[in-house]
C-alpha cells in the first residue's frame, strides 16, 4: 500500500505579522525547492510588514507557491493562522473538517 504524504506545520501563527517575512527567511529566492514566487515578491516579503505591498504579495505567494521536498513531493501553502504545507492533490473534507486524500476509484 502506498504511503501518502500528510500536511505539516511550516510556521506558527505566533509569528503574527512577521510570518510572511519568516517564510522568506526560511526559503529565499535562490531556493530551487520553491517555484511560483518572483524575485520581486521575495524582496517585498524580506522587507517585512512595513512594505506597502506586503500583504498583497503574501496572498499571491500563498496562492501560487509550490514547495518540493527532498524526495520530490510537491506542497502548496495554506494559511488560516498557522501556515501549513499541504501535499498537492489533497482536498479539504468538509465533513471531517480536515485535509484528506480524495478516494480513488478503480474503473
Amino acid at each position: 500500500m502506498e504511503v501518502l504524504p500528510e500536511p505539516f506545520l511550516l510556521l506558527n501563527d505566533a509569528l503574527g505579522i512577521y510570518l510572511p517575512q519568516k517564510f522568506a527567511s526560511v526559503f529565499d529566492d535562490r531556493d530551487k525547492r520553491v517555484t511560483g514566487v518572483t524575485a520581486d515578491e521575495w524582496t517585498v516579503l524580506e522587507a517585512g510588514p512595513d512594505h506597502d505591498d506586503y500583504w498583497d504579495v503574501w496572498d499571491d505567494v500563498v496562492k501560487d507557491a509550490i514547495i518540493t521536498d527532498d524526495v520530490g513531493v510537491k506542497y502548496h501553502l495554506h494559511q488560516e493562522g498557522n501556515c501549513w504545507l499541504i501535499p498537492t492533490g489533497m482536498e479539504w473534507n468538509e465533513e471531517k473538517d480536515q485535509w484528506d486524500w480524495p478516494e480513488k476509484t478503480n474503473d
